[in-house]
């Protein structure tokens, strides 16, 4: 014997009997099966207080495998015509620019341009209707549920509506697209909640569209429970993470555009106080420093290009007269591959008019920097000379040309 398959009537029943008491929990809540509007009738019919004065209606059309014509994608005739009359006269506009013909309204050109677009139009509908485009089909059972005026719109199915799962899933994609919700009811009567809608006109009244508005009114507001519901939740939650992103993306693009064009949005781990003069010298040393061994610098920028971001270790950040003291001791210490620049050479340092000591190479990245700027210091300490910074330090891309402060 066949067994027999869930009739429409059952998922009214099953949807009316657990909707509320499972998902929206509201009460009081008015709930019927076949309410009617002033033109058609919802199979299922939800209202309850959503604020003070502010009754919220939920909508259910209820389906199953006998009314399944209703529940696949056919062609939609407004949107296939629409699409064909856009298509040719966007083809008309586009080959006449390509070829140059310029179009004079008088009788003979007007009956023209008239039978190319209609013929145009007929032909290409007819051309679009064939590639079944989703875009330009849609699902009855979604068209008739737009009829009743609702806060929430759902669609309830039995689980044996479809025997093809292609076409249950081409349902769900439709009413996702269309913001309506998904139910499927089983053979045990459990509500499987597929797809949530998405609440519309969250404070329109649409309780006065159906009958017995004063008789519902009073059995709902007697000790009413205000607040969302659980798809109002849903969508606040949604709205907040894309603003949450959409902030986030503007601060770090404006942070990037900042940190190129003016300064770094994070100073460098360093401040201007710590490249104070405060390195001691022994004039004595320097004295006995044979001076033809004194690493000179450069008083414009050819020391350093850089081409894009990178990292350099930096020794010290020092006026002219200590600068040269410290490249002497460096020198008469073996270490002769040291350079100094000034300070505006490397955009956005926090002591301008200086000077500033460097290893003479720059690093890709910070691991690199930070190991190069380990072996300088330990080379310092073996040299028996004191480490001033020798840090790794962010350089900006840019060529500048400035010279130091007389």
């Amino acid at each position: 014997m066949a067994k027999a398959t869930l009739t429409e009537r059952f998922v009214q029943n099953a949807v009316a009997e657990q909707l509320n008491r499972q998902y929206y929990r509201r009460k009081p809540a008015y709930v019927v099966t076949e309410a009617y509007t002033r033109l058609k009738r919802a199979d299922v019919f939800l209202a309850f207080m959503r604020t003070h004065k502010r009754p919220y209606v939920v909508v259910v059309e209820a389906k199953s495998r006998t009314t399944i014509h209703q529940l696949t994608l056919r062609d939609d005739p407004d949107k296939l015509r629409w699409a064909g009359r856009l298509i040719t006269i966007g083809l008309i506009a586009g080959l006449s620019a390509v070829l140059g013909y310029q179009w004079y309204f008088n009788a003979l050109n007007t009956v023209l341009l008239l039978a190319l677009f209609l013929l145009g139009a007929g032909l290409i509908t007819k051309a679009i209707a064939l590639l079944e485009l989703s875009a330009l089909r849609s699902v009855g059972a979604i068209e008739q549920l737009g009829r009743y005026p609702a806060n929430e719109q759902w669609i309830a199915i039995a689980e044996d509506a479809f025997a093809k799962p292609a076409q249950y899933r081409a349902l769900r994609r439709q009413c996702r697209k269309n913001r309506v919700g998904l139910i499927v009811v089983t053979a045990a009567g459990k509500l499987l909640l597929r797809e949530i809608p998405m609440p519309r006109h969250t404070f329109n009244n649409y309780l006065g569209s159906y009958g017995k508005q004063s008789d519902i009114l009073k059995i709902i507001e007697k000790n009413a429970r205000y607040g969302p519901t659980p798809p109002e939740r849903r969508k606040t939650r949604r709205q907040l993470l894309n603003a949450l992103v959409m902030v986030s993306t503007v601060s770090i693009m404006g942070a990037i555009a900042y940190e190129e064009n003016v300064r770094p949005v994070v100073p460098d781990p360093f401040a201007a106080a710590i490249f104070t003069d405060s390195i001691k010298v022994d004039t004595a040393d320097v004295a006995a420093i044979d001076s033809t061994r004194a690493v000179t610098w450069a008083p414009d920028c050819t020391g350093l290009q850089v081409s894009r971001r990178g990292f350099i270790v930096v020794d010290a950040l020092l006026s002219e007269e200590n600068a040269n003291r410290r490249l002497a001791k460096l020198s008469a210490a073996g270490i002769v591959f040291v350079r100094a620049i000034p300070t505006e050479c490397l955009h956005s340092w926090p002591a301008p008019g200086r000077l500033a000591i460097w290893t003479g190479e720059v690093f890709p990245d910070r691991p690199a920097a930070n190991a190069a700027a380990h072996r300088y210091q330990q080379q310092l300490l073996a040299a028996g000379l004191e480490s001033a910074y020798g840090k790794a330090v962010k350089v900006r891309a840019g060529g500048s040309s400035a010279v130091p402060s007389e």
